[in-house]
C-alpha cells in the first residue's frame, strides 16, 4: 500500500527545505558568490540576487585621488517557492572614501608657451622632450597630466589642480616639469605643442590653483 502525501504537506515540506536553505546561506556566507555555495534545489525553488550599490565620499585627510573601500559591498538574496519570497540577505552597499587632501591653494596668472619659443631648446627642465607635441606627462598616481612651468619654490613633481581657466574649462591637473624667466611667484606657465597653438584668451589671471603634491614625495 502506497502513501500519498497531502499536497498541503508538500508544501510545507518544499518550503521548510527554502527555510533550511536560507538558515544554511545565512550562517556560512556573506552572500559574495551565491551560486558556488548553493546545495541542489527543487526545480521550482528560484533563489534571486540582489547587486550591492556602490557610493563614494570625500575625505579630506586622503591624499587627492587616492580611494579606499571603508565599507565592503554584499550582495543580498532572496528565495522563492510557490510564490512565497523569504529574504535571506540584505544587500549591504560598497562605501569608498575619494581623497580630497589639498596642500595648499593660490591664486595666482597664467600664460602660455611652445617648445619652440624664443630661447626654448624643445626639452623642459625636468628633460622630457616635448618637440613632438607630447605636452602630457604620465603620472604614477595621477595618470595624465598637462605639463606646466612654475616657480622654483614648487619642485618638479608637484602636481597643481588649475582651476578658473577659460582655455582649459575644466578642472586640470597639471605638473610641474619646467621653470620660465618670466615664471616667478604665484605665476604658472601652460606647455603647447607650438607657440602657434596658444589659444587667445590663455593669458589670464585669477586662476585658482590648488596645491596637491610637492614634488615627487608627498
Amino acid at each position: 500500500m502506497k502513501f500519498k502525501v497531502p499536497k498541503k504537506v508538500g508544501i510545507i515540506l518544499k518550503f521548510s527545505i527554502v527555510l533550511i536553505f536560507a538558515i544554511y546561506v545565512s550562517l556560512t556566507s556573506k552572500v559574495e558568490n551565491v551560486s558556488s555555495l548553493s546545495p541542489e534545489l527543487d526545480a521550482d525553488i528560484t533563489q534571486n540576487i540582489i547587486p550591492y550599490d556602490s557610493y563614494e565620499e570625500v575625505n579630506a585627510n586622503l591624499d587627492f585621488g587616492e580611494k579606499q573601500v571603508i565599507q565592503k559591498g554584499i550582495n543580498g538574496l532572496t528565495v522563492e517557492y510557490n510564490g512565497v519570497k523569504l529574504e535571506v540577505q540584505k544587500p549591504q552597499a560598497e562605501v569608498i572614501q575619494v581623497g580630497e587632501k589639498i596642500l595648499s591653494t593660490f591664486v595666482g596668472s597664467m600664460t602660455g608657451y611652445g617648445p619652440d619659443c624664443k630661447g626654448c631648446g624643445g626639452k623642459v627642465g625636468y628633460g622630457q622632450d616635448v618637440r613632438n607635441g607630447n605636452i602630457y606627462y604620465n603620472d604614477k598616481s595621477y595618470g595624465k597630466l598637462r605639463i606646466i612651468a612654475a616657480d622654483k619654490k614648487y619642485p618638479y613633481g608637484s602636481v597643481f589642480r588649475i582651476s578658473n581657466s577659460k582655455v582649459l574649462g575644466e578642472p586640470t591637473l597639471a605638473i610641474v616639469l619646467d621653470r620660465g624667466g618670466a615664471v616667478h611667484g604665484n605665476k604658472i606657465d601652460l606647455l603647447f605643442e607650438s607657440e602657434s597653438k596658444v589659444p587667445k584668451g590663455t593669458t589670464q589671471k585669477n586662476v585658482k590653483i590648488d596645491v596637491i603634491r610637492l614634488g615627487w614625495n608627498k
